[in-house]
């Protein structure tokens, strides 16, 4: 049934929750514009203490790209340290505008979409997914999150579907596949409710990100497959 559990997300479901942050609000023009939850929130707790979440793109465990559209180097930056909101990605137009350099995140073309992270991190655990499936009484294993989609990017609200597998997980143990469910729910808010975070690391796009356990995650509705 539809309602609040706690998950334990592999990490194509982190990575497509991370990218949904970088839309919502990891770019400089969001945050000039005024849409985005960085907004006023600058070196703020935004989720739990141990996220860590950074853009590099001269990293080798990504897909490694030195250098942007317009031929500035890639920095580094620290977008989330700690749970506090640190810092967003530019390009040389919204760098222009507060007068700093741009890192090195345009995406090209007209420009847009604005400066945006490709290459982000975020930082490892100690744990297994072995050991968060076991800690859970009752809760649901994702694989895979799609059809997602933006309700408000201030509150980092969004929606979604599972997919490519969803399982029950009861007394520590996977019991039986369960159908498609419906989330809507906010980013950040679970991102402070994280319980454990894997070892291991997987290279998913334009993230490379670990296994997560977090705890309430909200179902909204149930699939007919």
């Amino acid at each position: 049934d539809p309602g609040e559990y706690d998950v334990v997300l592999l990490p194509y479901a982190v990575a497509e929750l991370l990218d949904f942050l970088a839309y919502m609000g990891f770019s400089a023009l969001a945050v000039q514009e005024g849409r985005s939850f960085m907004c006023g929130r600058f070196g703020e707790q935004i989720t739990g203490d141990n996220i860590t979440i950074w853009d590099d793109g001269l990293d080798p465990r990504g897909l490694p790209r030195p250098f942007d559209p317009e031929g500035v180097p890639k920095q580094r930056v620290d977008l989330i340290v700690r749970g506090r909101a640190n810092a967003v990605v530019y390009d040389s137009y919204t760098a222009h505008r507060e007068g700093k350099e741009s890192t090195g995140h345009a995406t090209g073309g007209p420009g847009y979409f604005g400066p945006y992270p490709t290459n982000m991190f975020m930082e490892p655990g100690d744990s297994s997914v072995e050991e968060m499936i076991a800690s859970t009484k009752k809760g649901i294993f994702v694989t895979r999150f799609h059809y997602v989609n933006v309700i408000h990017p201030i509150s980092t609200t969004i929606t979604g579907m599972t997919r490519d597998g969803t399982f029950l997980i009861e007394n520590g143990r996977i019991i039986k596949p369960v159908r498609n469910l419906r989330f809507t729910d906010n980013v950040l808010e679970r991102l402070s409710n994280v319980e454990m975070i894997s070892k291991e690391t997987k290279c998913e796009g334009i993230a490379v990100v670990p296994a997560i356990k977090v705890k309430g995650f909200r179902f909204t509705g149930v699939t007919e497959f």
